[in-house]
C-alpha cells in the first residue's frame, strides 16, 4: 500500500509538471503510458485545474510562449509613447476585435507612432507585424503597396490581401486618401486583452478627472458619479441656473 501511494504521488507530480509545461492531457498520457481520460480523471481527483478551451488554443498557437514582451520599466519618453499608443488605439483601433490588435488610418505618421508603441512598449517583434490595405477600385495597387511599405518600413511580403471598395465618383476622397487606408495589426488575443486592460485603467482615470474637475465626459466613457454627465442624466441640473 505504501509503495502504491508513492507511485500515485509520483504520477500526480509528473502530471502537474508536464501539464504546467504546456502539454495536453493526451500528450501527458503518452508520456505516462495511459489514456488522456485517465489523466483527466487524476487531475479532477486531485484538484489540478484544467486550462480553458481558449487558453489551450492560445498555447497550441504559441508553444514557445508569448510572441511579445511587455516592457515593465519605462523612461519618461517611453511613458509618453505608451500613453500615445493607448490613446491612438482608443480613438482609431478596432476595439470590437478581441483576438488581434488592429488600427486603421490614412496618415502614415500616425501609423508609425502606433508601430513604435507595438515594438518598443509591447515588445512585438517586427516579423509579427502585418499590414492590410483598403483601396478604392480606381487606385493603383502596386503604387500603394510601394508607398506604405516605404513609409512604414515594413516589407511588402508582410502585406495581406488588398481589399478593394467601390469608388465614390468625382468627390474629394482622392485628395484625402490618395494611397488608401492602411491597417497595422498583430494577431494575438493575449496582447489584445492586456491593451484592453490599459484602456480600462485610462477610462477610470478619465472618469475620476471628470468627477473631480467637473469636465465634459470623455467620449465613450460612462459618466462618473457626481460628474456633469451624471447630473444631467439624473435631471439634477436646472436650465439657466448659474
Amino acid at each position: 500500500m505504501a509503495q502504491s501511494s508513492v507511485m500515485k504521488s509520483t504520477n500526480i507530480n509528473r502530471i502537474k509538471r508536464l501539464y504546467a509545461q504546456g502539454k495536453s492531457a493526451t500528450e501527458v498520457g503518452e508520456v505516462l503510458g495511459c489514456s488522456w481520460r485517465q489523466v483527466i480523471s487524476q487531475m479532477q481527483r486531485y484538484g489540478i485545474p484544467r486550462r480553458s478551451r481558449s487558453e489551450a488554443t492560445y498555447l497550441k498557437a504559441n508553444p514557445t510562449g508569448d510572441p511579445f514582451c511587455i516592457k515593465s520599466t519605462l523612461s519618461l519618453e517611453e511613458e509618453r509613447l505608451k500613453a500615445l499608443g493607448i490613446g491612438l488605439f482608443w480613438g482609431e483601433g478596432s476595439r470590437r476585435n478581441l483576438i488581434s490588435v488592429r488600427l486603421y488610418n490614412s496618415d502614415p505618421n500616425l501609423l508609425r507612432v502606433f508601430i513604435a508603441f507595438l515594438r518598443v512598449i509591447c515588445g512585438v517583434p517586427s516579423q509579427k507585424l502585418r499590414v492590410h490595405l483598403i483601396l478604392h477600385e480606381d487606385m493603383n495597387v502596386k503604387s500603394a503597396l510601394a508607398f506604405w511599405s516605404q513609409q512604414l518600413q515594413i516589407s511588402s511580403s508582410r502585406f495581406g490581401k488588398v481589399t478593394r471598395i467601390a469608388s465614390r465618383g468625382r468627390g474629394s476622397y482622392k485628395s484625402r486618401v490618395s494611397r488608401g487606408t492602411c491597417g497595422v495589426y498583430v494577431h494575438n488575443s493575449k496582447l489584445r486583452q492586456i491593451i484592453g486592460q490599459w484602456l480600462g485603467e485610462c477610462a477610470h482615470v478619465a472618469q475620476l478627472a471628470e468627477r473631480d474637475l467637473g469636465k465634459v465626459e470623455v467620449a465613450g466613457s460612462i459618466p462618473a458619479v457626481g460628474s456633469l454627465g451624471d447630473q444631467r442624466s439624473n435631471g439634477s441640473l436646472i436650465a439657466g441656473r448659474g
